[in-house]
Parts: C-alpha cells; sequence; structure tokens
C-alpha cells in the first residue's frame, strides 16, 4: 500500500502542531511515534547531543520498551549513529549482510573475540541484537545535532518475518521528520526569544516608568525589585549596597528572605559576589552544587540557581541584585540579560535619587545649622542653647536619643548636661564619665568621632555601658573650641544603625558650632555669678573706706585699689576745675613716664571723657588718635584703657582711668561696676569741694 496518504497526514498533523507552538518536546514525540508508523517499525528514536558531543540523549522514543530506554545518555561510540554522526549520511543496516553488519550486532560470546558488543540501546528490549534499522542525521545550520532511527521493521501484510528490511523510502520518510523537528526548534527558539524581548521589553519598560519617575533610592529599589519578581520565577530577590566604607555588601530591599536574615552582610573581598561586584560582569548559577565557593544568603534554605547582575553607573559601584531559585537550571542567558538590564538601570536611578537627595539634604542641613547658628548666638542663656542643640540634631540626623556631656571643671569627669528620650543614670551614672572611660570618654580623651553601629558588641562600652539604657548604636564627636575640647555630643539609636560619614561630619559641625555658644553662655554665667560677688566686695570695701579715711588720702586709695580690682596696670584720677583737669592721684606709673599733670577738657582721653561724661573702652589703645595728645604714652607700652567719669548728679567733677599692658577687651559691665564702686566711696563729693575751694 502506498505512503503518501499516510505521510501526508502526517506531515499536516506536525506542520499544525508546529504552528500551533506546540513545545518542541511534545514535537519531538509525534515525530517518533510518525516514524514508527509510517515505516512500520518495531521502535523509533530521537538522538540528541548533550553539553558534552561524545554522549547521546534519548530524548524521545515509540514503541518497544520506550518508557525504559526515553531519558537514557549513551556514548556516541557505543550507539549505531556513530557512523552517520561521522559521516553526515543516512545509514541502512540488513543483518542479513554479515559483511556489513555482523560485527556491529553479534552476541559478545567467545566464538567471535573481534565482535564489538550490542550497543545499550539495541539490546535494551531483548538479547537478540536488531535484524534492521535505518538511522538518519538530524541537522541544523549545517550541524548534525543528532540522530532519528528506527528499528525492526515488521510486514504489515503477514505480520513479523524472519528478516524484512528498510529501504531507501524509509531513510526519505525519517529524512523528513528529521527536518521537522529541526523546525520545531527553531520554532519554539523564534517564539522563545520573542516571548524573551517581549519580557525584557515589558520589564524595562516598566522599571523605567517606576524607577525613572522617582527621586527616593528605597523607592526605586523596592520597585526594581516588584518588577524582577513580576516576571522572574524566584525564591528571594535581594538589592545589596555598598557601605560607606566599602568593606561590605548590606541588604538595602529584599523579597523572600526571613525577618532575621535582613542583617547580612556579604564581604567585597571574597566570594562570588565580590567577582560580579569587582569585575561588574553578571553571572548565572544554574547548579550551585557544582561550585564549591558558592554560599548561600540563608541558613534556612539551599538555593540552586542565582543570578548575579551589578548595580552600577559609568564607573561607579553600587551594588548587587541577586535572584535565586531552589530548583536546577531555571535560569537562561536572556534572564541573566534581563536582570542585568534592569540593575543598570537602578544604577542610573539611584544615582540620580542620590544626587537629588545629597542636593536636598545639603540645603536642609545648611539651612538647619544656618538656623542653629543663629538661635545659639543669640542668645547667652545655656538652658536655651542645650536645648535648640538638642532638638537640632535629633531632626537632622533622625536620631532616637540625645545626650551632651560636658567636663566639669573641678572634678574633671563627663558630666550630662542635656538628654533627649535618655535616662542619664542608666546610661551614665550618678558621676559621668571618667575620660578614657566609655564611649564616650574615649572620643574626648582622643578627641576622634566614633560611629558604633553595635553598642553591645563594643569593648569600650564594658566600662560605661550605654546599652543598658536602650542604645543599640551611637554616633559620637568632640566639642572643640579652638585646640580645647570641652565636651562630647552623643547621637544614639534604639535599633542597630550604621551611621554614614556625612552623617558623622554634620554632627561634627552641630558640635563645634554649638561648643562656642555653649562655652560663651557659660562663661557669661559664671561672669554673672562673679560679678554679683564683685558687686558684694565691691560694697563693703566701699563702706569700709568711707567709715575709715580721711578726704586727704582717699583719691589715692581710691586709685590704688580700683587698679587691683580691675586688674589693671596703671591707674589715674583727673579733676575737673572748671576747662581743665588736674591730676589727682596716679597708681603704678613708671617715673619716666608719668601722666600729664593737666589737661584741657576735650583733649586727649581723660578730655574726652570728661566733656561727654561718657565711658571710653579701648582695646587697641595705640591705634586711637586720641591717645596722640599724650606725649607720656609714647613712652610706656599701653595696649588697652577704659575711662570713667565721676559724676555729682549730671556734672562731671572727675575721670578715673584704666590701663593695661595686654590687650584686653573691657565690657560695659567692668566700666558700671568701676562707677558704682566711686560712688560707694563718695569721691565725687571731695573732688567737687576741692574744685570750690580752689
Amino acid at each position: 500500500m502506498s505512503r503518501g496518504a499516510p505521510l501526508r497526514a502526517a506531515i499536516r498533523r506536525l506542520t499544525e502542531a508546529i504552528q500551533s507552538l506546540t513545545p518542541a518536546r511534545d514535537v519531538q514525540q509525534m515525530v517518533v511515534e510518525e516514524a514508527r508508523r509510517l515505516t512500520t517499525a518495531s521502535r523509533a528514536a530521537l538522538c540528541l547531543f548533550g553539553e558534552e558531543r561524545d554522549m547521546l540523549d534519548f530524548v524521545a522514543v515509540a514503541g518497544e520498551n520506550a518508557e525504559e530506554i526515553v531519558g537514557l545518555r549513551v556514548k556516541v561510540a557505543d550507539s549505531l549513529s556513530e557512523p552517520v554522526i561521522q559521516s553526515g549520511q543516512a545509514l541502512l543496516l540488513d543483518r542479513r549482510n554479515a559483511f556489513e553488519t555482523g560485527d556491529l550486532f553479534a552476541p559478545n560470546d567467545a566464538d567471535n573475540a573481534t565482535t564489538k558488543p550490542a550497543p545499550r540501546w539495541a539490546t535494551t528490549d531483548a538479547p537478540a541484537a536488531p535484524r534492521s534499522a535505518v538511522v538518519v542525521p538530524v541537522v541544523r545550520e549545517g550541524r548534525t545535532i543528532g540522530t532519528l532511527s528506527a528499528l525492526n521493521k515488521v510486514d504489515s501484510n503477514s505480520g513479523l518475518s524472519p528478516f524484512p528490511a528498510f529501504d531507501q523510502d524509509d531513510i526519505d520518510v525519517l529524512t523528513l521528520l528529521a527536518d521537522l523537528v529541526v523546525l520545531a526548534q527553531k520554532m519554539e527558539a523564534t517564539a522563545r526569544n520573542e516571548y524573551e524581548q517581549r519580557r525584557e521589553l515589558s520589564v524595562l519598560y516598566q522599571a523605567t516608568q517606576t524607577v525613572s519617575g522617582s527621586l527616593s533610592v528605597q523607592k526605586v529599589m523596592e520597585e526594581v525589585l516588584e518588577a524582577v519578581c513580576a516576571h522572574l520565577e524566584h525564591h528571594a530577590a535581594v538589592f545589596f549596597l555598598l557601605n560607606d566604607d566599602r568593606t561590605h555588601l548590606y541588604i538595602a530591599a529584599e523579597r523572600g528572605l526571613a525577618p532575621e536574615e535582613s542583617d547580612i552582610q556579604l564581604s567585597v573581598e571574597t566570594g562570588i559576589h565580590a567577582q560580579v561586584l569587582n569585575s561588574g560582569t553578571p553571572m548565572l548559577l544554574t547548579d550551585t552544587d557544582t561550585r564549591e565557593d558558592y554560599v548561600d544568603m540563608s541558613e534556612r534554605t539551599h538555593s540552586l540557581s542565582v543570578m548575579y547582575a551589578p548595580v552600577r553607573s559609568r564607573e561607579e559601584k553600587y551594588g548587587l541584585l541577586i535572584v535565586t531559585s531552589l530548583q536546577r537550571n531555571v535560569y537562561h542567558p536572556e534572564d541573566l540579560k534581563l536582570l542585568s538590564a534592569v540593575a543598570l538601570q537602578a544604577g542610573i536611578a539611584i544615582e540620580n535619587a542620590w544626587l537629588y537627595e545629597d542636593a536636598q539634604r545639603q540645603a536642609e542641613e545648611a539651612n538647619a545649622l544656618y538656623e542653629l547658628s543663629q538661635h545659639v548666638n543669640e542668645t547667652l542663656h545655656v538652658e536655651q542653647v542645650l536645648d535648640f542643640v538638642a532638638d537640632s540634631t535629633l531632626e537632622l540626623l533622625k536620631a532616637d536619643k540625645f545626650a551632651m556631656l560636658l567636663q566639669d571643671p573641678h572634678t574633671g569627669r563627663l558630666l550630662p548636661q542635656i538628654t533627649r528620650n535618655l535616662d542619664p543614670l542608666l546610661a551614665f551614672g550618678d558621676k559621668g564619665h571618667a575620660v578614657g572611660e566609655g564611649i564616650g570618654g574615649w572620643v574626648y580623651e582622643w578627641q576622634t568621632p566614633q560611629a558604633v553601629a553595635d553598642v553591645l558588641a563594643d569593648r569600650r562600652n564594658q566600662s560605661a555601658p550605654l546599652h543598658q539604657a536602650g542604645v543599640a548604636s551611637t554616633l559620637c564627636v568632640p566639642m572643640h573650641v579652638g585646640d580645647n575640647v570641652i565636651g562630647v555630643v552623643h547621637a544614639m539609636s534604639e535599633h542597630r544603625r550604621l551611621f554614614t560619614v556625612a552623617e558623622m561630619g554634620l554632627l561634627y559641625t552641630i558640635a563645634n558650632q554649638s561648643a562656642v555658644a555653649v562655652a560663651n553662655a557659660l562663661l557669661y554665667e559664671r561672669a554673672k555669678e562673679q560679678s554679683q560677688e564683685m558687686k558684694t566686695y565691691f560694697r563693703r570695701v566701699a563702706n569700709a573706706i568711707g567709715k575709715a579715711l580721711t578726704e586727704s588720702n582717699l583719691p589715692q586709695i581710691l586709685a590704688n585699689i580700683s587698679l587691683e580690682l580691675m586688674r589693671g596696670d596703671r591707674c589715674t584720677l583727673y579733676q575737673v576745675d572748671v576747662d581743665t583737669l588736674k591730676l589727682t592721684a596716679a597708681s603704678q606709673c613708671r617715673p619716666n613716664a608719668m601722666p600729664d599733670t593737666t589737661l584741657a577738657v576735650g583733649t586727649g582721653l581723660a578730655g574726652w571723657v570728661a566733656k561727654r561724661g561718657q565711658t571710653l573702652l579701648l582695646s587697641e589703645l595705640p591705634q586711637d588718635s586720641r591717645s596722640e595728645a599724650h606725649s607720656w604714652l609714647k613712652k610706656d607700652n599701653l595696649a588697652s584703657y577704659l575711662g570713667v567719669p565721676i559724676k555729682l548728679g549730671r556734672q562731671t567733677v572727675g575721670v578715673l582711668e584704666i590701663y593695661t599692658n595686654e590687650p584686653r577687651w573691657f565690657n560695659k559691665e567692668e566700666a558700671d561696676l568701676l562707677s558704682s564702686f566711686i560712688r560707694r566711696v563718695r569721691v565725687a563729693e571731695q573732688l567737687a569741694s576741692s574744685a570750690n575751694q580752689t
């Protein structure tokens, strides 16, 4: 019976299956079944090369013992396919031709020592060798990729004949079917490429739309993971970023990890991830069991397929994008290409987001530092300065707790001046820290900022444990005033946190800026206390002088005491007599540089004070033109000046002058104290009485 109609029907069925994009594996099974039916063979098989070209895999089998044979892998040299693969030509085997087939199919017995053992696949079903066979090459793009074969032809009319044989028509049928196998592979590859391209375009479009529209680094990473997980099979997907020191990779975003695995860090020195990061080349592992250097991210599961893609922009490395699966051979090069493209988009978006965040952060920090400077410098009240510094630090660094410790001038210990959300007794005890004790004491002693991610694990914490107050991480910087350190500032977190170099620089700026304001405020407070003490002292001295001294020696005593109390080097006292100033007393003046005995009112320093009735304070005496009227000042090397009018009611009756050898900034409070002292000793009445008598 003609095979034309059955062959046409078979071709129609196969082409319809190929056109409908039936998987190539299913088409291959259809091919061997049609091959067996059209050639009336007892068995048909399709063998394709595996990863190595010296091995053949039975990918489809129909007929006798098919289930036992499919999936077998044999050496090419042990199969009937060897001469076909070597020559590229079809082969007909007929056992009736002993010269052609005897050594290939004869049993391996002692009577025939030169006979090869029968091929494994040919003897699977029975001890007897195949009676006949036809084998044709499967050729794709000029390269043999396998063979299609049929064994043991059966006579369709009379059943099994003793020695039925295959012919040229069978070769033609198998050759046509082999071409359909190749066509199915090409169609599947084309469909897969189209699918991969559509998927790649879809993922890239989604990733580009999401990451390019966001200026938040965290949102960029989250959106990238969403796009990757939506289109790639995965058990876990993790976004790693380099830390500030560029020594480790930490998890910035993830999908599929357990909460306890979120603190995983990877070294940039060793491991497959380090190779990918440093080389900038993505990597695909289809079976991690074949890599001795592979280490799982998770202790709970063992990933068998892994893809690594570097996240970078131009030459700058930012981190890695890693996707894992619990199955082998899940990912293909197309998947790695897609992941790499997404990682590249993510790197560009992260760079843009960081630039934006950095610019925004710098603007916010500059504004906050300006406000801090304005607030801390416009007040001399310590409490207000400390409050604003604490609030600014918590806001700018997004910290949970704050503490400022200043050195006590009497004990030398670091005592907490202000805290936020922190129990000072638990953190610093009732006596504070000694220099060198605890993290803060170490920072004070070595004048070096420190960022401690794990306070509990830091050995310096043992002597003054911060973790007892609920502190997990801390950033501590010294407070400098010139070359001196007056204390330290702590910004603390309740959870593990990696403080950045930028955050350290920001806190350092806050600490140094506030240190001057705090020091000035403390000096102001101490000056107020000293001023009160001086007022009390002046009052007592003035009362004592008023009771014990006579009018004749009062001016000289006043000059001597004023010089001592004001810590000056020269003192003069002038009496106003109409339009003239007369020297009444002088203290500690040099014999070769005695002050002017008389001066016209309005001339020189004392004349200016007398004429206007105002206090005169000069920190740089030689540069003031009024000093040129005094020839004696050119002989004496004096630097600063304080002149106070002595008044009786609204009338100026005298001038008291204080000179210093070293530059000094006299202030209004000192001038007021000196005027108050003069009034207390009632020297104005004596000067006015003396002028009237004259």
